[in-house]
């Protein structure tokens, strides 16, 4: 019976060695992944602090929550999450004008002519080659003064039918430049789009300028205003984080897991192979478990500039691409690019040099003070402090190793855990067995 008590209590202990206690949260910078050296601006007190990809890559929680700054005694120091957002931001409505033709590309020279009761008649010839009647639109934005941030379409879209809108900027209406270019999808019903409306303009600058925004195909679109938000001082761009390690399952599929806790802003997909032109869809997931999401689409094309995909900022741990299934596909993985917003903190540094910045861990605990308590509740105050710098000199520029994610409810860990419930029931069967021979009627007893 001791043995057989034994075996039970093996058994037991096995089926629970899977599921461990919870690890306590770090309170020290060696129980974080990564540590990077900070050097305060001169004067101390509450400072800016932008955190470069090195720390960004190694936050294991979507929250942030596992980052720390710690002083000479091994103290965290008070940091606030939202420096960035302090500053005032503003937002400008702009009716659309349509630009009078008949829809196809006109050479240069070309005439461009506008009536509407905001502009009154604009007439334009000469300049470059360009498209004009539905399928462009036409905004003023001589009065807009603070840096662009994004810009949001007030739009009719045909349904699951991805429409690229591209917009340019000029001063004159005939020499235009590149802005920006976005895949837009109405994946169900309603006018909701798929994924992030905004249009990322990283702080351009539209003050005396028209802004056009065309798409190659008119049927079915309507641009009828737009949105600009815009910013007392110009974003920090995107932070760029190459990946390798990307494979094809087939032509036209592809899957990996990003290796870290931080939202993504936008994938970028740069050919690798003659491919030509190759419309995808991107979905996400977070557990092998989930059904995978449409997240959005995208158009890659040759060429280095690639195709981005936003995602706003959303939190996903599994990607899946398709090629159009019109389209040959992939003929060699593309190259991919993870791009992350910036993040700015602010921190209320001491005396007592030198501080640490600590980054990842999956048991630690968000602790994050409010921005007015480390600086008073003053808007536009966050922006003039000074900013504190992170030591990555000499480092390489980061690049991260991607691999397929997991499929289906069977992970590596269930697996084992499967494993260690089916033993231990198997153990705890036998023991029953053996119990009920020797309480047999017949069977032997002591002393018979």
């Amino acid at each position: 019976m001791n043995r057989l008590r034994t075996i039970a209590l093996a058994a037991l202990a096995l089926l629970t060695a899977c599921d461990k206690a919870p690890e306590a949260p770090p309170t020290a910078p060696e129980g974080f992944k990564t540590r990077l050296a900070v050097e305060p601006a001169a004067g101390g007190g509450a400072q800016r602090l932008l955190l470069p990809a090195q720390a960004l890559i190694a936050v294991e929680r979507a929250d942030l929550g596992d980052l720390r700054l710690f002083d000479g005694r091994g103290k965290p120091v008070p940091l606030a999450r939202d420096g960035a957002a302090v500053a005032k931001h503003g937002e400008v409505t702009l009716p659309a004008v349509p630009l009078l033709g008949d829809g196809t590309a006109q050479p240069a020279p070309t005439t461009i002519r506008i009536d509407n009761p905001a502009l009154g008649q604009v007439e334009v010839s000469g300049g470059d080659a360009v498209t004009i009647g539905q399928s462009g639109v036409l905004f003023d934005t001589h009065s807009i003064d603070q840096p662009a941030v994004s810009l949001t379409l007030d739009a009719d879209l045909p349904l699951q039918r991805p429409v690229t809108i591209t917009l340019e900027t000029s001063s004159d209406l005939k020499t235009w430049q590149p802005l920006a270019e976005k895949v837009l999808l109405r994946a169900g019903q309603g006018g909701a789009l798929l994924g992030p409306a905004e249009i990322a303009l990283g702080g351009a600058s539209l003050k005396d300028r028209y802004l056009k925004a065309s798409w190659s195909d008119a049927a079915g679109v309507e641009l009828r205003a737009a949105t600009v938000t815009t910013a007392s001082s110009a974003p920090p761009p995107r932070i760029a984080v190459a990946a390798s390690g990307l494979a094809l399952e087939d032509a036209h599929r592809l899957r990996f897991s990003v290796p870290f806790g931080a939202p993504l802003a936008a994938l970028r997909l740069i050919e690798s192979g003659p491919d030509g032109v190759v419309p995808l869809r991107l979905y996400g997931r977070n557990h092998p478990e989930e059904t995978w999401t449409l997240l959005g689409a995208g158009i890659a094309r040759p060429g280095d500039k690639g195709s981005t995909i936003d995602l706003g900022a959303a939190s996903w741990r599994d990607y899946r691409i398709e090629a159009d299934a019109r389209s040959a596909g992939f003929a060699a993985a593309p190259r991919l690019e993870l791009l992350l917003e910036p993040v700015e903190l602010i921190a209320a540094f001491n005396d007592a040099p030198p501080y640490v910045l600590a980054v990842g861990s999956g048991s630690a605990v968000p602790a994050w003070f409010a921005a007015d308590e480390l600086i008073g509740n003053h808007e536009g105050m966050a922006a003039a402090l000074p900013l504190a710098r992170v030591d990555v000199s000499g480092a390489s520029p980061p690049e991260i190793a991607v691999a397929p994610p997991g499929e289906g409810p069977l992970d590596t860990r269930k697996l084992v855990l499967w494993g260690a419930l089916v033993l231990g029931t198997a153990i705890l069967a036998l023991a029953a067995i053996r119990l009920m021979k020797a309480n047999a009627p017949g069977a032997d007893q002591p002393g018979s």
